[in-house]
Order: structure tokens, then sequence, then C-alpha cells
């Protein structure tokens, strides 16, 4: 095996990522009979490649690059084995002590997601906290809410859409369970408590030609391309695009989308130096998109209706242009030392003409403040670091340093227009009204510097491990006002460390302990508060895990425990400021299991169980009250089958349930959401037509139609994801 291994890196062209621990496939050679070699051969020792990127030494991984391919899947191909972790480059789930989940391309298309938080409804730690078909899909993960304008694209904020990510070139999804602000720097946004981090695709040594046309009801039609290409000396040279357009009537009334994306990947690996350039280009529009509620104090919950209906006026439109550039350089000094960098920017345009909620009674009536809404957003990102593995006596050494640089200049602009009366049950529709000029309201300027600096420490082969280092943090935020002056101003620093220990009983088996602080802005307004846009004055957040990682391949089985602290902050009902409003306190258990526990099985399953709870609130009115937003239990069961080929060939069957227990939605723990679950069902049929492969895939979420209130994040209701049918037929050519 060690020979065949050998063999396979001598053959393979450098990527500059590592060997996975294990093959993903047998070498086909090695189940031939050994020829015997003819008399005038000369035998050779057998000669061991190390990979480029660092030497492959015992103990800890080799520090790996980012650009090329990433991790190899886990069995199954749902999840990945391995994933970024910020600027330590890419380790092991089961080296790394955070929760960290790796979604795969192969997942994103089997499934037939439209955005990134249908990728994580797989994750029971994580869910979206805006209604399905809104502009801004936000999340909360572990009970804290991750605004969608902090998802990092290959490491770096400031380059996806701050509103809905295409997916069409991303071949990974990632999301770190817990503060990461030490790994990547701190958010745009301020969301201290987990990172999504978007690995854009790369052209494999393969040529792939694929055209897909899709549908979704109740009459979204489109289809996307994926081309990727490899060329000269070794296939040093990759290029991969795709693009994507959609447009038409979904499940929601009124409610019309409309999706353009194209992006572009290129990629060089050469002996020292790697190289990477991605760029794209995305439009969305909405009709009548749905936003969420906030809802007054005084009264029970309504029940949610059926989740067809629209309050929102037909005549409401979102519009979002965003275009983003991104370069990366690694260049390895010796086999050991490894620099890399990055720099990239991103511009955006939105304009929304609408209307947010406020459920007034527990009848169903809403209130519509009704006006325009739009900004811009010019964002620079960069990051400069080192990687380098060296040994003292018995010590191996992993040290990495890095210094990262954020700057965004943000005009927002508002106008109101006036009030609407409507009903849950019963929406009334009114005329347009005339379309108001943009006013400015306030202009975000931001300037985020930070330096970190890390140690992990191997002995015994790798069966101990320690990771010790620490990150300096500079915050500088400006809210200008257009008449001169400002709203706020910002200008903090401080030192934030994190610690790990990492032990190995069993070559299978982690026991992992962590501490992590984050220091970053304050959670962000939502749309629906009076000081939309503007962030809460810095502060920490801190969080211990420990946990268990089993690798008992093919299945994978994580297990955690964490404490979570950080400022809350809630949307005040009646004034609709959001502000800070004392420390929330979430202390849980995330289980995860993964993997194809038997030929044609995959599963990918997890719970979450979580108690979240407030103190230091103003006057102790709220202390030791359920936190709102933040349900007890989160529940997860995922699974595909294929079916026998004597039964039925190339066809599988998928499956997921989702769970999610009731949860407050007021600090007084008054008003009250039930606890619900959605069925989601597929099939997809793989065969071959005139020599051409093809796949057929059908999906339908909310098979069963269950009519539920999803989410009271950030303070904002939102509706659940109506009984939707997705189907597609894909060709590679």
């Amino acid at each position: 095996m060690l020979a065949a291994l050998a063999l396979a890196v001598t053959d393979a062209p450098a990527t500059g990522q590592a060997l996975a621990a294990r093959p993903e496939a047998a070498d086909p050679a090695a189940s031939q009979p050994r020829r015997s070699a003819p008399p005038d051969v000369v035998a050779l020792d057998e000669l061991s490649v190390e990979t480029r990127g660092g030497a492959a030494k015992p103990g800890l991984p080799p520090p790996t690059g980012t650009i090329g391919q990433p991790p190899a899947a886990f069995a199954g191909g749902q999840v990945a084995g391995g994933g970024r972790v910020g600027f330590l480059g890419n380790r092991s789930v089961f080296d790394t002590p955070f929760t960290q989940a790796n979604y795969t391309a192969e997942l994103i298309r089997n499934q037939q997601a439209q955005s990134v938080g249908d990728v994580l409804a797989n994750n029971a730690s994580v869910r979206e906290t805006q209604p399905p078909y809104s502009a801004q899909r936000n999340i909360i993960v572990r009970g804290f809410p991750v605004n969608a304008k902090d998802f990092a694209f290959d490491g770096l904020y400031g380059i996806v859409s701050v509103h809905q990510p295409a997916l069409e070139g991303i071949e990974r999804v990632e999301v770190l369970s817990g503060p990461g602000a030490f790994l990547y720097g701190f958010p745009p946004s301020g969301s201290a408590v987990g990172v999504v981090n978007l690995v854009p695709k790369r052209a494999a040594e393969a040529p792939l030609t694929r055209v897909e046309a899709q549908f979704l009801s109740a009459g979204t039609v489109g289809g996307s391309f994926d081309i990727g290409r490899r060329f000269g000396d070794g296939n040093a040279v990759g290029i991969r695009i795709n693009g994507a357009y959609r447009d038409g009537a979904t499940p929601i009334d009124h409610l019309n989308q409309g999706a353009g994306a194209l992006t572009l990947g290129l990629d060089y690996r050469g002996e020292a130096l790697r190289l990477s350039l991605d760029a794209g280009y995305q439009h969305l529009d909405f009709d009548a998109q749905n936003n969420g509620f906030t809802v007054l104090p005084g009264f029970r919950i309504p029940r949610a209706p059926r989740l067809s209906l629209n309050v929102q006026q037909p005549w409401e439109r979102a519009e979002i242009d965003q275009g983003f550039g991104v370069l990366r350089a690694e260049y390895d000094l010796t086999p050991d030392v490894t620099l890399f960098g990055a720099v990239g920017g991103s511009r955006a345009d939105r304009d929304f003409f609408g209307s947010n909620g406020t459920i007034t009674s527990g009848a169903g009536a809403v209130q519509l403040q009704t006006g325009r809404l739009a900004g811009e957003y010019t964002q620079w990102s960069g990051e400069a670091g080192l990687r380098m593995h060296l040994q003292t006596g018995p010590v191996d050494h992993g040290l990495a340093v890095v210094a990262t640089h954020y700057e965004s200049d943000e005009p927002f602009y508002r106008t109101g227009i006036g009030l609407l009366r409507s009903s849950l049950y019963a929406p009334v529709l009114y005329p347009p009204p005339a379309r108001p000029a943009r006013r400015l309201e306030v202009t975000t300027r931001s300037d985020l510097d930070g330096v970190a600096v890390t140690d992990t420490a191997s002995i015994l082969d790798g069966r101990i491990q320690v990771i010790a280092g620490g990150r300096f943090q500079g915050i500088k935020r400006d809210l200008a006002l257009p008449q001169g002056g400002f709203q706020s101003r910002y200008d903090k620093s401080a030192s934030t460390p994190v610690a790990a220990l990492i032990v190995k009983p069993w070559d299978r088996l982690s026991l992992y302990a962590s501490y992590a602080e984050g220091f970053g802005f304050g959670p962000s307004a939502p749309a629906q508060a009076i000081n939309a846009s503007a962030t809460l004055p810095p502060a920490v957040t801190s969080q211990i895990e420990t946990g268990a990682k089993l690798d008992l391949d093919p299945v994978g089985v994580t297990l955690a425990f964490f404490e979570i602290k950080q400022p809350f902050g809630t949307l005040e009902p009646r004034t609709r400021v959001f502000g800070l409003n004392g420390e929330q306190t979430n202390q849980g258990l995330d289980l995860n299991v993964f993997g194809a526990p038997v030929e044609g099985v995959r599963v990918l399953a997890g719970l979450t169980l979580i108690d979240g709870r407030l103190a230091k609130t103003a006057g102790g009115t709220f202390d030791g009250h359920v936190a709102p937003g933040v349900p007890a239990a989160q529940v997860n069961l995922g699974g595909e089958l294929d079916l026998p080929p004597w039964l039925a060939k190339g066809v599988t069957l998928t499956g997921l349930v989702i769970y999610t227990a009731p949860q407050y939605y007021d600090q007084a723990n008054r008003q009250k959401l039930p606890d619900y679950t959605r069925l989601d069902l597929g099939i997809r049929y793989s065969f071959v037509a005139n020599g051409t492969p093809l796949t057929a895939r059908f999906n339908v979420e909310n098979a069963a139609g269950a009519r539920y209130w999803a989410s009271a994040g950030a303070g904002v209701l939102s509706y659940g994801t109506p009984r939707t049918f997705l189907a597609s037929l894909s060709a590679d050519f």
C-alpha cells in the first residue's frame, strides 16, 4: 500500500494540497499480478515523494495551502474530511479542535440548493432567520445571528454578495460553529459566532462540460453551465467558468424572482509558486419579496398562515447587482516554509422599494411600513502571512502568522412613505404609490486591521497536539451624517487569545478542548429596525468547547459540548430600535453523524441541544429568561438510498427531516413559537443516452405541507418554506 501511495504521488500533479490520510479508492494496479522484471532491467529502491506545501512528517499534518482542489470528500461524498481553518490552511476535521462541516458541490447539485441557507439546512446547529425567497438569507448558529454580509469567500470577507451569494461557482460551503474571529479576522458586521466560508471551484484534471435545465414551482425556469479545463506543461494552468440564469414565479403569491450569475476561476500551480484569480458578477431581483415581521408585545403569536399567502404588495421590488475579484498567491520558500497572500474587493448596489411588516394583534393584523431603502457597498480585503513547519527535539511545530485588513465605504439611503393595513390570513392589495427619491441617511466607513500568530505543537507522532495563539485587532468605524458630523464613531482595539488541546488515545479517536475569544462589532440592526444598518459597539465573545471526534471510515461521528457568552442584541418591538440589552449565554451540545455505513447508503444527521439564557439585563428584569430565537433542540435526519440495479438501476431515493423545538420571540418569554417538523423528499436517476451521462433530479421541500413559523432569531419572525417542487436535468459532455 505504501508503494501504491508513493506511485500515486509520483504520477499526480502537485496541487499544494496534502494527501488524504487514506486513499479515496484502491489503486487499480494493486489488484493486478506483479510481473517480474526483465533480466536487463535494474530494480531501483522505492522512491518516496512529498507533496509541495510542507514536508510529510509524522505527527502534525503538514502546512497546506488553499489554492487548488480542496480536501477530498469523506465517504458518501456529501461532506469533506477536511476544510479551511482560517489562516491555518486546510486541516482534517478530525485534527480541528472546533466543530466544522464542509458541504460538497455534489450535495449542492443533488439537493438543488438555491442559496447558502438551503445547503446549511443540513446542519442541526444552523437555522435561517429570514423567510424563503427574501433578498438576504441570514442564519443563526448555535443560537446567535450571522449576517449574510459576513460570509467569507476563500477565507476573505467583503467579497461575496452581501445578500444571497450564487452557488454556481462554489465547490464547498464550510461552516464553523462557534467564534472564528481568531482564524478569519473579525467580520464586517460583527457576527462573532459562526463562520461560513465559500470555496470557489477549480478545474480538475478531467475536462468538464456540464449543462443543466432547472424548474422550481410555481414557474421559475432557468439553466446553468459549468466548464473546466487544464492546460500547459503538467496541466499547470486551470480555468473554470460557471454561469446561471433563472426567472419566474415562486410558490408564494406575487413573489417572482430573477437571478443571473457568471464566475471565472483561474489557477496556476508551479514548482514553488501557486496563483489563483476569481472574478464574478451577480444580479438578483424580487417582486413582493418576503421580509419577515416584528411583533408587538402583549398577545400570543398568531398561528402561521398558509405559507403561499403573501402580505407583501405585488408592486414591491428589490434589485441587487454585485461584482467581485480576488487574487491569491502562495510561494514555498522551502518545503517547510510557505508565504501566502490575497487581495480582493467587491462593489454592490441594492435598491428596495417595498415594506416591512409588524404584527399588531393575535388575530393576525399587520401594519406595513412602506418606503424605499437603498445602499452601496465598496469593500476591500486582504491578508498576508507565513506558515512553517519545524522540529525542536521531540516536538513538531506548525507556526502561522497573518496580517489582515478590511475597509469599506457604504452610503445608506432610506425614504419613508406611509402605513398600510393588512392581515396574515386575508392580505389586502393596494395600488402602487409613487416611487420616492433616494435620501442619504448615513454613510458607514470601516477600517479593520488585525495580526494573528499561532503555534501548533505536536508530540508522540501527533497523539498530543497543543494550539496556542492570539490576535490583536483594531477597529475603526464612523457613521457619518450627510449634513456633517457623526452618528457614532468607534476606535477600539483588543487582544484575544485562543488555546486548544487535542489528545488521540487511538488513531481514529480525537479528544479535544478549546477556548477562543472574538472581538468585533456588536450585532447589526436588521432591516426592520429604525436604526437599520447600524452596528452596536465593539464587544468580546468567548467560547469554551470540549468534544470527541471518531473516524470509523466510512462513518464519522463528532460530539461537542460548548458554552458561549456574548452581549445580547434585541429589537424593541414598539420603538423598532435595535440595541444591546445584557448578555446571552448558550450552553449545549452538537452531535453529528456522516458517511456511508454500507454500500449504497449515505447518512447526514445531527442533533443540537441549547440552553440559552439572558443575564445582566436592564434592572435584572429578564435575567434567567430563555433567550429569544433559541430552540432547546434542533434535529436533522438525512439520508440517501441507492436502489439495487435489479430493481431500478441508477435510481437514488433521498430524504431529510428537520425538527426545531419551540422558541420565544420576546425577552419576557410570553410570545412563543410552536415546534415544527419539515420533511423533504427526493429522487434522482442517472443514466447514459447516446454516450452522454445524464442525471434527472426531483426534490420536494416541505412535502407534508406543514404550516409553521421558522425562526424568531434577531427579532425577526420569519415564515417557513412552503411546499416546493424542484426539477432539473443535467448532462455531462
